[in-house]
């Protein structure tokens, strides 16, 4: 999910795969996009985005392979539902992005969908912050939003809701050992039982889908943003949904799970006053939730910054409750140990 904003007004660019929203960051490189606008909120985006446009269409020979297409006049021919049956959903290079929600298997990626087309993109968006000089990029006011359990939007597993600590051991211990058994343990030590949990239920499906959450989006979005302020002379802010609403959201075609905790679109929905739509009646927090989104947010698309309470990036991270707190770094610990082990090449993409 992102939004831009113009000097007259703001505008709304939606997507909701299930592994994040293309990022505004992104469109920041491109020379296409100069005075198109002029600040830039990023929620949930994509960490990953380094294809080349040659990779991209070498994976895109097996989507043409399984219509049976040899040349474009066929391919515009096919119904949506033979496009739809062709689409590789979950063989590489796995559009669906399924396991973007759970703890990666060791050596394997996703295919690109967005790619360094050379024409958009000339070159991949960190490589143009550490190498371009002035005017290689678009310089504005940049905030960089994840959300605390962005995977409980669509978890992997049908039963994670009733999950016991075993349970919870069980799955960890055995995505991880791929990676090692003392990176195993040091995981289970820093995502134990004891870690605080704001509900009575469902608190291994949080543990679970935070640890992922740190490992697929929200570490990786921290160097991100620590890119950016050392890149922007624009001022840079991070900010972490920690808000937990006042119950489980209604699955629907919004949300494919009834999520419980701080899940990925929480953040936009809150800020265009969609809460209602997947909670039902708002509770009191609820309300609040929404209103500091709000305003923050108004206040930046206004102004081009946060009031003078919200520091910039790297000073501080905000987390987002019912009311606004701040804290120096976020999981420090934490996100040291995805990032020591090279798990930011498994954030999320597309």
């Amino acid at each position: 999910m992102s939004l831009a904003g113009t000097q007259e007004h703001s505008s709304a660019q939606w997507h909701s795969r299930r592994g994040g929203g293309t990022s505004v960051w992104a469109l920041m490189m491109s020379p296409l996009a100069k005075g198109l606008f002029h600040r830039a909120i990023d929620m949930s985006g994509s960490y990953v985005y380094n294809a080349s446009l040659e990779s991209a269409e070498k994976d895109n020979l097996e989507f043409l392979r399984r219509t049976g297409c040899k040349n474009a006049i066929c391919l515009r021919g096919l119904h949506i539902a033979q496009v739809l049956q062709a689409i590789p959903w979950q063989q590489y290079p796995a559009w669906a992005a399924d396991e973007l929600t759970d703890i990666p298997v060791k050596g394997v990626f996703l295919g690109p969908v967005a790619v360094v087309d050379n024409y958009v993109l000339k070159a991949p968006p960190f490589e143009t912050w550490e190498k371009g000089g002035a005017g290689a990029y678009n310089d504005v006011p940049f905030v960089v939003g994840t959300t605390e359990q962005e995977t409980d939007f669509s978890p992997p597993y049908e039963n994670i809701s009733a999950w016991t600590w075993g349970d919870y051991r069980w799955i960890v211990t055995n995505k991880l050992t791929p990676f090692g058994e003392a990176l195993t343990n040091q995981a289970l030590r820093l995502y134990n039982s004891a870690a605080p949990c704001p509900t009575s239920d469902r608190c291994p499906e949080r543990l679970f889908t935070t640890m992922v959450s740190d490992m697929r989006a929200t570490c990786p979005r921290n160097d991100l943003a620590k890119r950016a302020a050392g890149a922007l002379k624009s001022p840079v802010y991070r900010y972490l949904v920690t808000y937990t609403p006042s119950k489980q959201a209604n699955a629907s075609s919004w949300l494919p799970f009834p999520s419980r905790f701080a899940f990925h679109l929480l953040d936009s929905l809150a800020f265009f006053g969609g809460l209602e739509m997947v909670l039902g009646t708002l509770s009191l927090a609820d309300i609040s939730f929404q209103e500091m989104i709000t305003k923050y947010f108004v206040h930046f698309a206004k102004e081009g910054r946060m009031p003078e309470e919200w520091p910039e990036f790297p000073s501080c991270v905000a987390l987002l409750d019912k009311n606004i707190s701040f804290v120096t770094s976020y999981s420090r610990e934490r996100c040291d140990l995805w990032e020591e082990n090279s798990f930011y090449s498994y954030a999320w993409i597309n």
